[in-house]
């Protein structure tokens, strides 16, 4: 059994997801440690602007593929889906590329915190086109072995790159353009061994490029929407008070997002489980779902919650340096934002399972809209950084009571002994009769 699940798809998912957050971080805290706070903020600041356009080109792109090529009945409609899909994705880039080309001559985008996002996003964009490609198609093919040997392999060679840094002291464009050149390196190393595969180019693909593009555009308003949210404090914080401001928040702000690690892999296996309890019209069994697995969630986060809310200088200290020991406090604040994860993520699994996503996305919308609003009031009275980290709590607490609203005729009243019953309870009474999945 356990030589089964060693070699089981889960695992290996489990093992590089695993790997390359302990490696993320190993990674932020060099970067942290070898660059200055100004440095370190552009370098967090170009991070968000490339994350948020591979989200927008992802959610027009990937998704759709990988639905479309696992549903394909023959080898040659998966051909033209490859093919399709690299066109689709050389025209995204394409297009963004030419929209962000012109910027590169405006001095309003001379603000310090974008110097390296001005340059260099396009490129980074580029250099991704076959590693991104190589990512989706070994996913739609269940490769997961060599999928988590490629995450593995590139957040190797970046922290290698990195702790060279201490004696090379390169500059930070230096370590812009090796991030990038990994990339590309890794996606045409793909190609050559043939886990890229390049599809059909010699056939008539409007009808896939349409099918791909048609089912893309909604995959992509949810996931742009989720990462603006995510996003638009770092945008704010870099415009109002600079790079620096923005390295002493995405510090502790990358800390907690690190919670949300389990939750997604717990919300992903439940996504399936949900939508058939709701077409079953199993209200009673599908909220019960919601507080066992949200519930359970909650109590695994509580510890690493308290630790951080009791020793935040510690923390802070081991993972950025006595530099950034001023971000203990938003640490703190940022504690209260990740008990709530648990609950908004399953309010929007739920709502999708539901058949709903059109209020989900309203709810991402209007969170997205207070959270800015927040932002701006808070840093137009003097609030700072503490301001913005205790308004993105208050939106995420807004977003959490708006889905409950939503969800009033499955979840009915707030009942938090619910919580414990079912979330830790139940849950640990079932894990001994539960089969453990291995594919």
């Amino acid at each position: 059994m356990f030589k089964k699940l060693l070699y089981s798809n889960t695992s290996w998912s489990l093992i590089s997801n695993g790997l390359t957050a302990i490696l993320g971080f190993v990674n932020l805290a060099l970067i942290a440690r070898i660059f200055t706070k100004d440095q370190a903020g552009m370098w967090f600041m170009l991070l968000t602007v490339y994350t948020l356009l591979e989200m927008l080109r992802s959610g027009w792109v990937q998704t759709p593929f990988i639905r479309f090529y696992v549903s394909a009945q023959h080898e040659d409609e998966r051909r033209k889906l490859t093919g399709a899909s690299w066109q689709l994705l050389l025209a995204f880039t394409l297009v963004i590329s030419l929209f962000l080309l012109p910027a590169l001559l405006f001095k309003s985008f001379d603000q310090p915190a974008f110097k390296l996002a001005k340059h260099y996003t396009v490129l980074w964009l580029l250099c991704a086109l076959p590693f991104q490609l190589l990512q989706w198609q070994l996913q739609a093919r269940s490769q997961f072995k060599k999928l988590a040997a490629i995450k593995i392999i590139f957040a190797l060679l970046f922290s290698a790159f990195l702790l060279l840094q201490f004696k090379l002291k390169l500059d930070l464009e230096i370590t812009v353009m090796f991030y990038g050149g990994i990339q590309l390196f890794i996606g045409m190393a793909g190609i050559l061994v043939k886990w890229v595969r390049l599809g059909r180019w010699d056939a008539d693909l409007s009808a896939e490029r349409k099918k791909l593009s048609g089912f893309g555009k909604y995959s992509m308003l949810t996931m742009i929407t989720s990462s603006l949210l995510r996003s638009s404090d770092q945008f704010i914080i870099a415009a109002w008070l600079g790079p620096s401001a923005l390295a002493l928040y995405a510090i502790p702000q990358k800390l907690v997002e690190a919670i949300e690690i389990p939750v997604r892999s717990f919300a992903s296996v439940a996504m399936p489980a949900a939508t058939a309890l709701y077409h079953k019209h199993d209200s009673n069994s599908l909220r019960m779902l919601f507080y066992r697995q949200a519930g359970f969630l909650s109590f695994i986060i509580l510890p690493l919650v308290a630790v951080l809310l009791l020793f935040p200088v510690p923390v802070v200290n081991l993972l950025g340096g006595g530099k950034y020991l001023q971000s203990a406090m938003l640490l703190r604040i940022f504690c209260c934002y990740a008990l709530l994860i648990p609950l908004d993520r399953y309010c929007g699994l739920l709502l999708d399972a539901a058949n709903r996503p059109g209020l989900n996305s309203l709810k991402v919308i209007l969170m997205l809209i207070v959270n800015v609003v927040l932002d701006i009031a808070a840093l137009s009275m003097g609030m700072g950084l503490y301001g913005v980290a205790a308004g993105s709590t208050i939106t995420f607490l807004l977003g959490v009571i708006i889905g409950w609203g939503q969800l009033k005729d499955i979840l009915c009243a707030f009942k938090p002994i619910l919580f414990w019953r079912e979330g830790i309870t139940r849950s640990f009474n079932s894990f001994k009769n539960t089969p453990i999945p291995l594919k």
